[in-house]
């Protein structure tokens, strides 16, 4: 999985800002739609503060990612 540098410093804003740990997104290959980042702590529940679709994401974002599946940002961020 590669991630682009903006896709880097997003995960690492909230990671350091709000200690989210896990994330999932949506619509990431839809031509489009924004892709939708659902980000949660480390016991998988959901932040209250989420990513504005639209505004903070954009199209094709997270493009190398599985739409629904679980990702731990500190393994996406050291790899």
């Amino acid at each position: 999985m590669k991630l682009t540098d903006f896709e880097k410093a997003f995960l690492r804003k909230y990671l350091e800002i709000y200690n989210a740990k896990w994330v999932r997104v949506y619509n990431n290959k839809h031509l489009l739609l924004d892709t939708r980042v659902d980000l949660y702590t480390i016991y998988k529940r959901k932040l209250k503060i989420q990513p504005k679709t639209g505004k903070e994401t954009y199209t094709n974002m997270f493009k190398d990612l599985v739409e629904g599946n679980w990702y731990y940002i500190p393994d996406l961020l050291g790899k």
